[in-house]
């Protein structure tokens, strides 16, 4: 491979090769409610999904996510449908090969996974997958060119996690099939699943599966008291949902705003509202990877630092094992979980999405999950920051496209 065809893939595999931070991106300058039907109606008019009631919603995290996978695979009785950006040959991948492989007669298989996010999966999974029945299709392949221009932007690849059992059952979360991983997802039951299946069958459409059957859709009574709902987002060149969803989260804080995420390359626009509710009172806490993620993303991630240590913003860097979650806890009731890389470039390439939940349980949980986090990460302090040099050497601006993230 020449150097050119080399630079493309790297760039493909770098979210991008552009800077994309505008300075009118979108900021919600005043306070939105954090619950309740005026929160909901404020989503709403941003992204165009709501929050419903009767969900049942639990977190799922590190080794019980592919156990709660293999057990939805297990339980289907009708279809299992999985979107999967990034899958790769290993144990993981043997356990959900073996539940595949088992289902109950008659279940349909439908997977849809990222070509350059998964080497390896096309010649060595996904033959096994096909002769175990299941209709496994690539999101946007490359066919003859390596790549796809269209007005300086490189092909929009998908970033979306998502499992569908019987069109009932639902999960979402940071990553997908590999390695050990920290990371989070949530487990829905309830009027959303809905909206985890269309964005699975719009992708599933495009990738030439066809329509999905009027029964993948069926009608849904209440499963809890929670409140819910996904935002799928598409990338955009100007503003995307997830950064419209991301700035009403953040509107939303009063008293708590920490947030977990494995791609840490604010826009201007994230970086000033996170400062303001900083210097507003609020408890801003950030969660990012440390020294094990690649040298582009940590040196675009720490550029970021000065800004917000000086406003009063706490930052952790995570250091027990790759990070991949991707999570927002507000106050005591507002939460989300999801794919979502807080990058513009992410936003303007990737397909994302993420459940937003009102739901104390979980805010709580994902709560004290973020605390045992931080018992394995280490404070950025402004004061031992200037002493050691990092500023020196990552203190000024540097373009996104460093970023190289997952």
């Amino acid at each position: 491979m020449n150097r050119f065809p080399r630079i493309l893939l790297a760039c493909l595999l770098g979210t991008a090769c552009i800077h994309r931070d505008y300075p009118q991106a979108l900021r919600v300058h005043e306070d939105l409610p954090g619950s309740g039907p005026e929160f909901s109606l404020a989503l709403y008019q941003s992204v165009g999904v709501g929050l419903r009631s009767g969900h049942s919603v639990a977190l799922v995290q590190d080794a019980r996510i592919l156990e709660t996978f293999e057990a939805e695979i297990r339980q289907a009785r009708e279809s299992i449908h999985l979107l999967i950006s990034r899958w790769q040959p290993g144990e993981p991948s043997e356990r959900l090969l073996r539940a595949l492989a088992e289902r109950q007669p008659g279940v349909v298989c439908r997977l849809l996974v990222d070509p350059i996010q998964s080497p390896g999966f096309e010649d060595t999974v996904g033959p096994r997958l096909v002769q175990a029945g299941c209709d496994v299709r690539s999101f946007r392949p490359f066919v003859g060119a390596v790549v796809v221009f269209d007005d300086e932007r490189l092909e929009a690849r998908n970033h979306r996690q998502l499992v569908i059992r019987d069109g009932r059952s639902g999960l979402t979360g940071g990553t997908g099939v590999g390695p050990a991983w920290r990371d989070t997802h949530v487990h829905v039951e309830g009027p959303a699943v809905r909206q985890l299946q269309q964005a699975f069958a719009r992708d599933w459409l495009e990738a030439g599966g066809g329509l999905l059957p009027e029964s993948a859709f069926p009608t849904l009574e209440p499963r809890g008291e929670a409140r819910a709902g996904f935002i799928a987002s598409t990338g955009s060149p100007s503003l995307s949902h997830s950064e419209r969803m991301v700035q009403v989260l953040m509107a939303a804080a009063r008293r708590r705003l920490w947030l977990t995420n494995a791609c840490f390359v604010p826009t201007a626009a994230t970086v000033d509202t996170l400062i303001r509710k900083a210097r507003a009172g609020v408890d801003v806490r950030i969660l990012v990877p440390g020294d094990e993620a690649t040298a582009g993303v940590l040196a675009a991630q720490r550029s970021t630092y000065e800004r917000l240590l000086e406003s009063g913003v706490r930052l952790w860097e995570y250091r027990s094992a790759p990070l991949h979650a991707r999570t927002l806890v507000v106050d005591e009731q507002l939460a989300a979980v999801g794919s979502n890389n807080l990058e513009p470039n992410a936003s303007a390439l990737l397909e994302e999405g993420a459940l937003v939940v009102e739901d104390a349980p979980l805010a709580t949980a994902l709560a004290d999950s973020f605390e045992r986090d931080l018992s394995h990460a280490v404070e950025v302090r402004r004061d031992e920051w200037r002493e050691r040099g990092w500023l020196d050497r990552f203190g000024s601006p540097l373009p996104a496209s460093a970023a190289g993230c997952r």
